[in-house]
């Protein structure tokens, strides 16, 4: 594993530890859930992790999992995200093994209206 990927699961591991999850949504799938304490701001930008915690175990290409972590970056003034990082777990909430991590960044794209990404663009942006 290379060294900005193994930086980026420590940092994503003990906040993930340290996490005060709360609940922002959830499906007959999962639930969504963030860290109000981490949400950091930087002018028009804001970053924010949020955890998938899925009913039923997924298999998108490899390993099983029940979680996922992922670090995005939100442009609050133009309704924007971007992911930054991402990793799947063995475990329901960020526990067990991780079965698969990354930590390239996408391109921005539009926040879609009435979505879970929407729901968490409001968390990070306009949430005081």
């Amino acid at each position: 594993m290379n060294k900005p990927v193994l930086m980026i699961l420590l940092a994503v591991a003990s906040n993930g530890a340290l996490a005060e999850w709360k609940q922002v949504g959830s499906n007959e799938n999962a639930a969504i859930y963030v860290d109000p304490s981490a949400i950091q701001r930087q002018g028009n930008l804001a970053k924010m992790s949020h955890l998938t915690d899925f009913r039923k175990p997924n298999k998108d290409m490899g390993e099983p999992y029940l979680s996922t972590k992922d670090q995005v970056e939100y442009d609050c003034k133009e309704v924007k995200s971007r992911r930054r990082a991402s990793s799947q777990h063995a475990g329901n909430m960020g526990g067990g093994k991780v079965v698969y991590s990354d930590s390239f960044t996408t391109r921005w794209k539009p926040v879609p209206p009435d979505s879970g990404v929407e729901i968490l663009w409001k968390f990070a942006c306009v949430r005081k």
